[in-house]
């Protein structure tokens, strides 16, 4: 063992060497005694924060809820609006139309449509200790910028920590209930809108469902598109023993004002789903962006993808502002990584103008026209408005219309403006001939 033995002789005499030198030197020694001096003040300075740590990791419980939770906004509202939370100083404010989420909602007056407008304050940063149900809590929101390689903003990171006591831990259920009860639970019933946020979603809108009954379409179509979409959300099972991927996607196309897009909040209100509805135009939407949006869509939402003819003709861009590419749609919509469970309607005036790829099966499973009034419609809507109409002569006013030659939209317009009054319909039937101009128009070109 030379190499040994070489050691031990090395440490010996080096210990020999510090013995004489601090035996002899009275700087060495002086030197010494202070930089043991100096660890040991360092170690003591920090002593308190090290213990007060161990206390807190030892005895105390920490819930941390990040911002993409919907646990978040139940939090963040129920907590503005306790009384501690008032007394934060660093607030963030989200408008809302016409919903009642809860929390700390400030109304502050009607649009011009009538849509009632509200605030809600949501704490940004601070913390607040406030006492819940004979325990202590301390709440810290919190949150910090998100920015690309080339400095640009990507949105922001939000946190709310709640920490508290371990035997508290036994009343967070409660807490939680609570919070939920308080805001979106307050709120069920309520068909919830939203739309993109960076690379997410944000809650944009909670209206009133509009009941199916209330939508007019050409015969048995109503009925047929809903036990569609109903049976879907049932078959998860089904899909997986024949192998075939959980998604759903629906085509409606036809004339404008027609009520593709009411149909599909209406379906959407009846199932009980979200609506997420996405602007394919939007400069910004990228092929992964789009990809990350799609695979973060709230649970239980339907995709609205409305006007696609706006966006590509054929497999081209129709402007040099979409990054979006079409083969990027195509994977995203039923790609190896698009998500399964996921409804989407596509929406268009233009058939002609869309690519096969983007509307074959798989993809586009059902293809459903809504063209203009049909004499049925116009007789049903006719009897919505007026119950009191009967149904022959109903149809008989109807039967003046040439057939598909007046949106929805027009003949609702028209009803509309005598609401109340079924004398004025009867006496100015005739305004509503395709060959009469729109007043609307006729008013939006004269001003």
């Amino acid at each position: 063992m030379p190499n040994t033995a070489m050691l031990h002789t090395f440490i010996q005499d080096f210990i020999h060497l510090i013995s004489a030198t601090l035996s002899g030197n009275a700087f060495a020694q002086g030197g010494l005694m202070l930089g043991v001096l100096g660890a040991v003040a360092a170690y003591l300075r920090h002593l308190p924060g090290q213990i007060i740590h161990r206390l807190k990791n030892r005895f105390t419980v920490t819930l941390e809820v990040q911002g993409d939770d919907s646990a978040y906004t139940w939090l963040t509202a129920w907590l503005a609006a306790q009384p501690q939370g008032k007394r934060l100083r660093h607030l963030g404010l989200v408008t809302r139309y016409n919903e009642q989420l809860g929390g700390h909602n400030l109304p502050v007056g009607l649009d011009a449509d009538g849509d009632e407008i509200t605030v809600r304050l949501i704490p940004l940063s601070g913390q607040t200790l406030l006492r819940y149900r004979g325990h202590w809590l301390l709440a810290r929101p919190s949150r910090e910028k998100q920015t690309g390689q080339d400095q640009r903003l990507l949105g922001y990171t939000q946190t709310l920590t709640l920490r508290m006591l371990s035997p508290a831990r036994d009343v967070l259920p409660e807490l939680l209930r609570e919070a939920y009860a308080a805001t979106a639970g307050a709120s069920s019933g309520k068909l919830e809108l939203y739309l993109p946020q960076y690379n997410d979603w944000h809650l944009a809108e909670r209206r009133q469902v509009r009941p199916l009954a209330s939508l007019v379409y050409a015969g048995d179509l109503l009925a047929e598109v809903r036990a569609d979409v109903l049976d879907f959300g049932h078959d998860k099972d089904w899909y997986a023993e024949m192998g075939i991927p959980y998604r759903r996607g629906y085509l409606l196309h036809g004339p404008p004002g027609n009520g593709k897009s009411s149909l599909v909040a209406a379906l959407a209100g009846e199932a009980g789903l979200s609506v997420c509805v996405l602007n394919l135009a939007t400069p910004d939407l990228s092929d992964d962006k789009l990809g990350a949006l799609l695979a973060n869509l709230p649970r239980r939402a339907l995709l609205l993808l409305e006007d696609i003819d706006a966006v590509f003709r054929g497999r081209e861009a129709r402007s040099t502002s979409v990054k979006l590419s079409f083969n990027g749609l195509l994977n995203a919509l039923d790609g190896v990584a698009a998500g399964e469970g996921r409804l989407t309607f596509m929406t268009t005036n233009h058939l002609t103008d869309l690519d096969p790829a983007l509307i074959r099966p798989g993809r586009a499973d059902r293809h459903i026209y809504i063209g203009n009034a049909r004499a049925d419609q116009i007789a049903g809507m006719l009897r919505r408005f007026f119950p009191e109409l009967s149904a022959e002569e109903a149809a008989e006013l109807a039967s003046r219309i040439p057939e598909q030659t007046l949106s929805m939209a027009r003949v609702q317009e028209y009803l509309l403006a005598r609401r109340g009054n079924l004398s004025a319909v009867r006496r100015d039937w005739a305004e509503l001939s395709p060959l009469q101009a729109c007043p609307t128009r006729l008013r939006l070109q004269s001003a």
